[in-house]
C-alpha cells in the first residue's frame, strides 16, 4: 500500500467551539444560569444538567478525510483523583440554542446516542465529524449523564485561562490527487478488448473519482479513450494484428494520479467471425422476452420461431418452467408484462481464456413494461454480461449467461448472480436468518395481505426518529448516485437512510451490529463502512434490533421510506436491500442498485423466478428510533 500523507492537526476551541449547559429538568430557558466560566454534567444544584456543543468546521478543507477527533475538557470542580464521568453524546437532530429549554434540547438530541458508557477524553469524535462535513452542516452535540451518576463541573469557553477551554482536536489527511489504479487488466478480442481496473488506494479525498483510460499501441499511440466512473471499459475497431495496452489515470477535484498501465494483448479472429455471436445472443434473448411476455407460449415455441434456436433452444429450455410461472403468477394478480427489449452495446467477441471456447462480453439494456390494473410501468436495467459456447465442427450452443463480473457462473446459479446484491462478508455472518416478521407471501410468492376497512390509516410518520418520506424520496432521485462496491444495494439503502431519512451514525467496533457508520478515508481501507452499511443481512439486524424497526407484515401497511430486505431460497441470509418509494394500494414500487433502479415488488418476484433461487422471504422494516 503506497504512504499516505501525513496527517495534519486542527484544533477547534474558543468562540468557534460553542459550549453551554443547561438545565433539563426546566421547561423554559433561564429556570438556571451557571456562571459564563463554567459547564455541567449530571444532578447538582438541585437540576440535572446536560452540556450543549457546537463546532464550527469551516476552517476544516472541503473533502479532508478526517482520522480522528477529540474533546477536551478541563475539570474545574476538581484538579486531582477526578472520577472520570461517561457521558452518553447525542448528534442533534435540529437546530437547539440557549434561548430554548434544557427539555428542548433533549428533545433535539432524541434517542439514538453515537456513544456511550466512554470517558470523554477517550470517545473518538471522528465518525461524527466526517458526517458533519459530509452534510455540509451540523447542529451540534449534546452530553448528558443520568441523574444516578457523579455530576461534574468543566471550565467553558469563557474560562480566562485559555489552555483550560474545551478543545476539540481534529486530525486529517490533506486533500490530494488520487494514487494510481490497480490491477489492471486488458482482456483482448476479436477486434477489440475489455479493461477493468481497481480503483486506488488512496482516493485523495472524500470525492468522487473519475477514471481516464486510453488504449495505446506498443509505441504509445493513442487509439481509444473512455472517461466515466465505473471500473470497466471497452474498446472496439481494433486491429488483430496488433498489440495494445490500456492505460487509466485517476482523478479528483484536486489533481490526477499517475498513469497505471497493462500488460501488452492481441486480439485473435474468433471461429466464424465475432459477429454471429453478437447474433446468437441477441436472438437468444429476443425469445427469451417473447415467452416473458407470452407472444411464444412455451420455450420451445420460441426456439422454433428463431433461426438460430438450435443454438440457444437448451439452455432457454431450462428457464421455462420459472419464466411461464411466472408470468401465469402475475396474471391471477391482473398483472403482465406487455414489452419486453434487449439490445447489445459494447460486443466483444474473444476465446475464453479456461475452456478455449468462444465467448462473448457485452452491455446488456433491457427494458421492461409491465401493466398493473391497466397501467403501464416501464423499467430499465443495463448490466455487463458473458455468454459462453461451445463449438463443434458446425454445431455451436449457447451454454450460459452470466454477470460478467461473475465470471464462469452459469445462468442463475445464485441469487447474486441475478441480482447483484452484495454479500454478506463472511467473517460477519450470524445465526440463520430471522423469519420473525416476514412479509406474508401466498403459495405463488408474490406479497398477500387484507387491505384496510375505508378510513383506517396505519401510524403516522410522526411516531417516527427517521424521515420515511425524506428516505423514500433521496433514493427515488438518486438511484444513479455512483457505486462505490460490487455489489452496491446496501450501501444505496444506507445512504438513503442517512442522507434522505437523517439517519444517525454510530461508532463503534465495525463488525458490530449496533454500529453504522461510513467512514472514507480511502478505498481499500477494511474499515471504510461498518458491516451494517454495505451488507444487507447486516443492517438488517441492525435496523431489526438497534434501533429498533417496526416489521410491517401486510402489504397494504408498508410505506414510503419502509427498507425491503430479500431472502433467497437455500441462502442462509438476506442478501438484497431495497428502499420503498410509493405503495398504490399494495403495489409496491421500490429503487435500489441491483437489478432495475426503479421497478415494482410484484415485478422484482418475477424477474427472479427465472433463477434458480427465487425469493424465499421478504421483511419490511421501518427504523423507528433506538434501544
Amino acid at each position: 500500500m503506497p504512504a499516505l500523507p501525513a496527517a495534519q492537526s486542527l484544533t477547534i476551541t474558543g468562540s468557534a467551539l460553542a459550549a453551554v449547559s443547561a438545565p433539563t429538568d426546566c421547561d423554559a430557558a433561564g429556570c438556571a444560569t451557571l456562571p459564563a466560566d463554567q459547564l455541567r454534567l449530571g444532578a447538582t444544584d438541585g437540576h440535572l444538567w446536560a452540556t450543549h456543543l457546537k463546532a464550527d468546521l469551516g476552517a476544516l478543507p472541503t473533502g479532508a478525510r478526517v482520522a480522528s477527533a477529540k474533546l477536551a475538557l478541563t475539570r474545574s470542580d476538581c484538579t486531582t483523583e477526578c472520577v472520570a464521568q461517561k457521558p452518553d453524546v447525542y448528534e442533534l437532530s435540529s437546530a437547539w440554542t440557549t434561548t430554548q429549554s434544557g427539555k428542548d434540547l433533549l428533545t433535539a438530541a432524541g434517542e439514538e446516542p453515537y456513544t456511550s458508557d466512554t470517558a470523554v477524553a477517550e470517545i473518538d469524535f471522528g465518525v461524527l465529524v466526517q458526517s458533519w462535513t459530509d452534510r455540509g452542516g451540523n447542529q451540534g452535540m449534546a452530553l448528558t449523564v443520568p441523574g444516578t451518576a457523579a455530576a461534574g463541573a468543566y471550565h467553558s469557553g469563557a474560562a480566562a485561562d485559555a489552555a483550560k477551554r474545551p478543545k476539540l482536536t481534529i486530525e486529517y489527511l490533506p486533500l490530494t490527487a488520487p494514487g494510481a489504479a490497480g490491477e489492471v487488466v486488458a482482456v483482448p478480442g476479436d477486434t477489440g478488448l475489455v479493461a477493468t481496473w481497481n480503483a486506488p488506494l488512496d482516493s485523495g479525498t472524500t470525492g468522487d473519482l473519475t477514471y481516464v483510460v486510453k488504449a495505446e499501441k506498443s509505441d504509445g499511440t493513442v487509439v481509444g479513450s473512455w472517461e466515466g466512473q465505473t471500473p470497466r471499459a471497452v474498446f472496439g475497431g481494433l486491429d488483430n494484428a496488433t498489440s495494445y495496452r490500456v492505460a487509466v489515470t485517476v482523478k479528483n477535484a484536486i489533481g490526477s494520479g499517475p498513469v497505471s498501465r497493462s500488460a501488452l494483448a492481441r486480439g485473435a479472429t474468433v471461429a466464424g467471425g465475432a459477429a454471429r455471436y453478437k447474433d446468437y445472443v441477441q436472438a437468444y434473448l429476443n425469445a427469451r422476452n417473447k415467452v416473458v411476455v407470452g407472444t411464444s407460449l412455451t420455450a420451445a415455441d420460441a426456439a422454433a420461431e428463431s433461426p438460430y434456436g438450435a443454438v440457444f433452444g437448451d439452455l432457454l429450455g431450462t428457464q421455462e418452467d420459472s419464466l411461464v410461472g411466472a408470468r401465469e403468477a402475475l396474471a391471477t394478480r391482473n398483472q403482465s408484462y406487455v414489452g419486453a427489449s434487449s439490445a447489445l452495446t459494447e460486443t466483444v467477441a474473444g476465446t475464453d481464456a479456461a475452456t478455449g471456447q468462444p465467448v462473448l462480453r457485452a452491455t446488456v439494456a433491457e427494458t421492461m413494461t409491465i401493466r398493473i390494473d391497466g397501467t403501464d410501468q416501464v423499467s430499465e436495467n443495463q448490466n455487463a454480461k458473458r455468454f459462453l459456447f461451445s463449438v463443434s465442427g458446425d454445431t455451436v450452443k449457447l451454454l450460459s449467461e452470466s454477470d460478467d463480473g461473475q465470471a464462469g457462473q452459469t445462468l442463475s446459479a445464485t441469487a447474486a448472480a441475478a441480482t447483484q446484491v452484495m454479500a454478506t462478508p463472511a467473517d460477519a455472518v450470524g445465526p440463520p436468518a430471522d423469519e420473525t416478521g416476514a412479509l406474508a407471501l401466498g403459495a405463488d410468492g408474490f406479497p398477500s395481505g387484507e387491505a384496510p376497512a375505508a378510513g383506517v390509516r396505519t401510524a403516522s410518520y410522526a411516531t417516527s426518529y427517521i424521515n420515511g418520506l425524506g428516505t423514500g424520496s433521496w433514493a427515488y432521485n438518486n438511484t444513479g448516485v455512483k457505486w462505490e462496491y460490487k455489489y452496491d444495494c446496501t450501501n444505496f439503502v444506507s445512504k438513503a437512510l442517512y442522507y434522505g431519512g437523517g439517519m444517525k451514525m454510530r461508532s463503534g467496533w465495525y463488525k458490530r451490529d449496533d454500529v453504522w457508520f461510513k467512514n472514507p478515508w480511502w478505498n481499500s481501507w477494511p474499515v471504510k463502512a461498518s458491516y451494517t452499511w454495505s451488507g444487507a443481512e447486516n443492517l438488517r439486524r441492525h435496523l431489526a434490533w438497534h434501533r429498533p424497526g417496526s416489521y410491517i407484515n401486510n402489504v397494504y401497511n408498508i410505506r414510503k421510506g419502509d427498507i425491503l430486505f430479500f431472502h433467497y431460497r437455500g441462502d442462509s441470509v438476506y442478501e438484497h436491500a431495497a428502499v420503498v418509494t410509493a405503495n398504490y394500494g399494495g403495489r409496491i414500487h421500490m429503487a435500489q442498485h441491483g437489478g432495475p433502479d426503479h421497478t415494482t415488488l410484484d415485478d422484482a418476484i418475477a424477474r427472479n423466478k427465472r433463477t434458480s433461487q427465487p425469493i424465499a422471504t421478504i421483511v419490511a422494516i421501518r427504523p423507528t428510533g433506538a434501544r
